[in-house]
């Protein structure tokens, strides 16, 4: 258990919470207190819970709060697997109660703050079945199932981009590498105008070449268009 409250003592003196606690401080916490802390580590991972507590009753707080874990998929320990005993510990601001779910959730804040972010399109709006009889309801239902399904695709294809090794450091190194390759060539190119130049008659020379090109082009347009003509004999 002192290892317990250390953990949650040292986490909650780091950002972004920065409480400045030590073992004999955390421990004096009145209840309303702790569970007002207990309510600033939820709104960390989800902004809509970062309310004051002395504005709501204290059922509201405990739905609420029990709403979150549950997305969360925080157990209560097997000594307060009784779900009422569980929900009165949290209207009380229970120590036993509350510092498991305080330790629990600071060992996984980042996973956590994933998890509540992708539970506001992922968790299912149950429509009752008569509602859905209705031709109105139950298009939109369908529309609303579709683009919950689009989105985790679009979730899953942004976390494969995200942990598919090119970093940020990478894609710069990349974009400079090419930048001088580019400064290079451009240089190539001008020491090569200038040995051209000195040439006589290159302007003569250059169109030459040029009109070489186009006919070398039209050469073999005209043999992709013989080829195509042959095929369409063919079928």
């Amino acid at each position: 258990m002192s290892d317990q409250i250390q953990f949650i003592v040292e986490k909650l003196n780091q950002e972004p919470f920065r409480k400045n606690y030590n073992l004999i401080t955390f421990d004096s916490l009145e209840s309303m207190q702790l569970l007002q802390l207990l309510n600033d580590v939820l709104g960390e991972i989800d902004p809509k819970h970062a309310v004051d507590i002395r504005e709501e009753l204290p059922e509201q707080t405990a739905k609420r709060m029990l709403s979150l874990l549950g997305i969360l998929k925080y157990k209560p320990p097997g000594s307060i697997s009784d779900l009422s005993a569980f929900r009165q510990g949290l209207v009380t601001g229970s120590k036993p109660v509350i510092h498991p779910v305080l330790h629990w959730l600071l060992q996984r804040t980042n996973e956590l703050k994933k998890r509540a972010y992708l539970a506001r399109f992922l968790v299912k709006l149950e429509v009752p079945a008569e509602f859905l009889q209705d031709d109105t309801v139950a298009d939109i239902n369908k529309q609303y199932e579709e683009l919950m399904e689009a989105f985790k695709n679009l979730h899953k294809e942004c976390e494969q981009l995200k942990t598919s090794g090119l970093s940020t450091a990478e894609i710069r190194r990349d974009i400079s590498a090419m930048e001088e390759e580019k400064d290079q060539l451009i240089k190539r190119v001008e020491r090569l105008k200038k040995r051209v130049e000195t040439v006589q008659n290159h302007q003569r020379m250059l169109e030459i070449a040029r009109q070489l090109r186009l006919e070398k082009e039209r050469e073999e347009s005209l043999a992709q268009q013989k080829q195509e003509q042959k095929n369409q004999v063919l079928t």
